[in-house]
């Protein structure tokens, strides 16, 4: 089974990376969900949930502001100004 390399950028580091089977982000013009093997896109995002899924079924919440999400060939990049995560804020 294919899976999807993740990262989230902020403009001084990378916060987080991990493996997914599906992520949700809160584009623009609503959710968005990304699987392995999808097309590539850009998307911008809005202020909301991004939603990592395991391949098990575990799902990381990561509250965002905005920023962009780039998929292409089963890599992911989250590209915010902020993150948030269990309460924490990450720069």
């Amino acid at each position: 089974m294919s899976s999807l390399d993740v990262t989230f950028v902020t403009p001084e580091s990378t916060v987080w990376n991990g493996q997914a089977a599906q992520v949700v982000v809160p584009a623009a013009d609503g959710s968005l969900g990304i699987l392995p093997k999808m097309q590539p896109v850009l998307a911008i995002l809005g202020e909301g949930d991004v939603r990592v899924i395991g391949a098990s079924g575990e799902v990381d919440v990561f509250r965002i502001d905005g920023g962009f999400c780039s998929v292409d060939e089963d890599t992911v990049t989250i590209g915010v100004d902020r993150l948030e995560s269990d309460g924490a804020f990450q720069r």
